[in-house]
């Protein structure tokens, strides 16, 4: 298996490395920033944001798991295996159950519709539960499932840490097609997450491509260059998508480490245009702007229609983004302290803040009705939003 590179942390630059001896033979950097946070940046606003109800998963966790959310409900796993399902609105727990001993540990995140929960592990299991916790199938791929899977009628899209792209029936888990790209020698480790629209699925990949796959049969309707490989070295050509495209009716935008922001028409897959970025996090879409947080933590608003620049961000550069999510007025970007910053989305000037250690999470923000869902370090879900 080829070695992949796991960025825990925004890079500034690179110095030290540290061989994690695992069955993966994984690569994990730490960067010089890491070890200096700048200060809070002053506020211009009123604003604040705050937990409206929080649950605990099972103990403390450094998985890159994020919950889903479906029909009301929160849906969210710890790597041990334990599943909750919660009120969304109020916090309350509907269940707690526990996946099937001897299938590994949680490793993909969650996925939910209106009448399954699907999670994906360690040794290649992907797991398929009713709403009460009932196995409904299960079905083995060909590695490490590394991303939530994308759930439509048509299929169960999985992502393995192969460069595997895996459709599965969702009635009995049968394999429906696969598509298997090789990886590059060093990749951006369970970056990209999968998204179904309009009976197809749109896959960011470690190449810097967006693929959008026919969930049917697995045909490729088109490909797009979200990035291309530049440099010399392995380190400097990643150029990984990252995060779940951000998509509306005429668009889907996606952003890639060491590369570009871009959005293509969501049809036809033409370049509607690009911008010079490198993201850990991905991008955001509203009814004007595409947003995005680069690796540094400098924020930006482009016009979704032209790409160009309505304001830019810097104040939080050096405080390394770990999640992003449109909050009320605001974008809200997330620090690897645990405070979320709260970015005005008209002006992008900084509204307010809130939260801190106790919040702290390296897996992002989960859009989730007028707020947002944190799975933290310390094995808790919040649900948080702003005043």
């Amino acid at each position: 298996m080829k070695p992949t590179v796991k960025l825990w942390a925004q890079r500034a630059s690179f110095v030290a490395l540290t061989l994690s001896l695992s069955a993966c033979g994984s690569f994990t950097w730490f960067s010089s920033s890491d070890k200096k946070i700048l200060p809070l940046p002053a506020i211009t606003g009123s604003a604040s944001v705050s937990a409206q109800w929080q649950s605990a998963l099972g103990g403390k966790q450094t998985s890159s798991l994020i919950p889903a959310v479906a029909n009301g409900k929160v849906f969210a796993a710890h790597p041990s295996g334990a599943l909750v399902v919660l009120d969304e609105k109020s916090g309350a727990v509907i269940g707690r159950f526990q996946i099937p001993a001897g299938k590994g540990q949680v490793s993909g995140g969650v996925a939910a519709s209106a009448d399954m929960i699907v999670v994906g592990t360690n040794k290649a299991e992907v797991i398929a539960l009713d709403l009460k916790g009932g196995v409904l199938w299960t079905s083995k791929v060909s590695s490490e499932v590394i991303a939530p899977a994308a759930i439509s009628d048509a299929a169960v899209v999985v992502l393995g840490g192969d460069g595997s792209i895996a459709a599965l029936d969702p009635k009995t888990g049968v394999r429906k097609w696969t598509i298997q790209r090789v990886l590059p020698a060093l990749t951006v480790r369970s970056s990209a997450i999968p998204v179904t629209v309009r009976g197809a699925v749109f896959v960011g990949t470690a190449q810097g491509k967006l693929l959008a796959i026919d969930t049917a049969n697995g045909s490729i309707g088109w490909e797009a260059t979200v990035a291309a490989p530049k440099g010399a070295s392995e380190l400097e050509r990643l150029v990984d998508v990252v995060g779940r495209p951000a998509v509306d009716s005429e668009r889907i935008c996606a952003a890639a480490f060491q590369g570009r922001v871009a959005c293509f028409d969501v049809v036809r897959g033409s370049l509607l245009w690009s911008r010079d970025a490198s993201s850990l996090t991905g991008a955001l879409l509203d009814n004007k702007y595409v947003y995005i947080t680069d690796e540094k933590g400098v924020a930006y608003a482009f016009d979704k229609t032209t790409g160009g620049t309505v304001w830019k961000q810097d104040v939080l550069a050096g405080r390394r983004a770990s999640g992003t999510a449109l909050l009320g007025d605001n974008l809200a970007v997330q620090d690897s302290e645990g405070t979320v910053h709260l970015v005005d989305r008209a002006t992008g000037k900084i509204a307010g803040r809130g939260l801190g250690e106790a919040f702290a999470s390296g897996v992002g923000m989960v859009a989730s009705g007028d707020g947002a869902l944190i799975q933290t370090k310390s094995g808790q879900l919040a649900s948080v939003a702003a005043r």
